[in-house]
């Protein structure tokens, strides 16, 4: 055990530049395809739209209003061409996440194992896998926010 303890601070550090580094690079990288397949003005102009449709949508849905529903049928061969236009470098990007688990599944589960590598006082001992998903969940969420790559609420 105090062995195991030992190893958590620089354990716990390379994680987190790990999760940093990866979270960084996929934020980036889905900037960049976004600007190059679509453009940032359009796909937030598309977002927008989008989110404005699916919510007359459900509010139709809910008051079975007839004349909105006609009204977005027509409208919805346009979404579908937005959908599938902002889909393309969402794609990529998540055809290239798969390269991320390579770095957890060949160099922090054989190199950490099934030890602990975080320890938060009176609550938990984590390990790798569920410390590098804490880390990159959080850190993802802060680097598309800090490059503006985080959708419309």
């Amino acid at each position: 055990m105090i062995e195991e303890i030992s190893q958590i601070p620089l354990a716990t550090a390379t994680i987190i530049l790990i999760s940093i580094t990866i979270s960084t690079v996929n934020t980036l990288i889905n900037r960049l395809l976004v600007s190059r397949f679509v453009g940032w003005e359009e796909y937030k102009t598309m977002q927008k739209e989008i989110a404005e449709y699916r919510s007359q949508t459900t509010l139709a849905m809910r008051t079975k209003d007839k004349k909105l529903m006609e009204k977005l049928k027509k409208k919805e061969s346009q979404i579908l061409n937005m959908q599938k236009k902002m889909a393309k470098p969402q794609l990529i990007l998540f055809a290239l996440s798969f390269s991320y688990i390579f770095v957890w599944w060949f160099v922090l589960t054989p190199l950490y194992g099934a030890n602990i590598v975080a320890y938060v006082p009176g609550i938990a001992s984590i390990n790798v896998f569920w410390w590098y998903f804490i880390c990159s969940m959080l850190f993802g969420t802060l680097s598309s926010r800090l490059l503006g790559v985080m959708p419309i609420e």
